[in-house]
């Protein structure tokens, strides 16, 4: 799977955008606040449906295009697959409304209107950026969107259980309410509970598998970037006597379980008003040398562990779809010294395509940038080169 040519129109800081990309790498050089994480995000947003860095989707569009009668912004991705050429277009329209601008998101492919559900993953792609540190120290809902995000990509049921769920889960949440104020019987609570357990039992069973699997691929990819650390990943799954060993578990039984620590549980989430177990509160446990990464891994280690986890996430992917997906690497060896990132080149140099970002062309050594597409990001405006403006420095400087 490749992207061959990417056109934004008044997407965030960029006005317009045409251009074609190769195979292999492309490699995007310029100064902070330029334009060069849009443009991977412009990518993302492609395979995802989902805007990063963004409260709302009206954020995607240019601020200056705000002030035009009716703002939009528009993301196209021609994309060469297996089955054939493949058109992705995504358009952000804001529209006045009663309780101010509303922004909708519409999305064709080949030419032809669908689902925002139905359009991701028709495009695959990994996005490794800054704020992947986050994952690490940061909150277990981080953790959960990395696993929505990968997941989303190749599992469409995994992608429709999802969607049920939250929508499930803000009605059991609003009765919990009201059984708390006397204004419900526990009883009403039965068809809620029977849909959150069908649903929330699909949703931990494939992120135990997919968790599994990408936790082996994330413990390969780390000791070839960081020889003699040892990361493991481990699945915290919120839900009473379910354990953490849920790959193995049919969905049928895994609903029985969640149905009956719901039960279990209701004393409690009425006197909280919520729903106090399920996919919806699981995390992410990262260990490094056995120890909790959140509590002792440097900002470079982290940052390893974090691309560690995208390259496995990419590795996933290709199983999965038995295509690669686009790598997309938002300043990916900042923070490193020589020894880790020559590690981190070396385990970048198979990818099918990559889109990679910096800001000094020194920082990639000669034999990285002598095959790749070279570009320079300034103030919105993407420019080619023929050749870096001046010599990189070799692997071991």
């Amino acid at each position: 799977m490749r992207l061959r040519r990417l056109q934004l129109f008044d997407y965030r800081n960029i006005n317009r955008l045409d251009v074609d990309l190769p195979g292999g790498l492309a490699l995007f050089i310029g100064d902070n606040a330029q334009g060069k994480s849009n443009l991977l995000e412009a990518v993302y947003l492609l395979a995802t449906m989902r805007g990063l860095r963004a409260e709302t989707d009206a954020q995607l569009i240019r601020r200056e295009a705000l002030a035009d009668v009716l703002p939009a912004a528009r993301v196209v991705g021609e994309v060469e697959t297996a089955a054939g050429p493949l058109k992705v277009e995504v358009a952000i329209v804001v529209r006045p409304g009663a309780q101010g601008p509303v922004a909708t998101k519409t999305v064709r492919v080949n030419g032809a209107a669908r689902r925002l559900s139905d359009a991701v993953g028709r495009l695959t792609a990994v996005l490794f950026s800054a704020d992947d540190m986050e994952m690490i120290t940061g909150s277990p809902a981080l953790r959960r969107r990395y696993l929505d995000m990968t997941l989303m990509q190749v599992d469409p049921p995994y992608a429709a259980a999802r969607g049920r769920y939250e929508k499930v889960l803000v009605q059991r949440n609003h009765l919990l309410k009201r059984l708390r104020e006397g204004e419900a019987r526990p009883d009403e609570l039965a068809f809620w509970d029977g849909e959150l357990s069908r649903d929330g039992a699909l949703i931990f069973q494939r992120r135990a598998a997919a968790l599994a699997e990408i936790s082996a691929l994330a413990a390969e990819a780390h000791a070839s970037l960081a020889p003699g650390e040892v990361l493991a990943i481990e699945y915290a799954p919120r839900l009473e006597d379910g354990g953490a060993e849920l790959a193995g578990v049919g969905v049928g039984e895994l609903a029985d379980i969640f149905a009956r620590a719901l039960e279990r549980g209701l004393q409690r989430d009425t006197a909280a008003g919520m729903t106090r177990q399920g996919p919806h509160r699981d995390d992410v446990i990262f260990r490094l040398d056995h120890l909790p990464a959140s509590g002792y891994a440097s900002r470079a280690q982290g940052r390893t562990i974090a691309l560690s986890l995208r390259l496995a996430e990419a590795r996933y992917l290709l199983g999965r779809r038995g295509e690669a997906p686009v790598l997309l690497l938002d300043d990916v060896l900042s923070e490193m010294d020589a020894a880790r990132r020559a590690s981190v080149l070396l385990a970048l140099r198979d990818m099918d395509q990559m889109l990679v970002t910096g800001t000094d062309w020194d920082r990639f050594p000669a034999e990285f940038v002598s095959g790749a597409a070279l570009f320079t990001v300034e103030g919105g405006s993407v420019c080619p080169l023929v050749a870096a403006p001046a010599g990189p420095k070799t692997a071991g400087s």
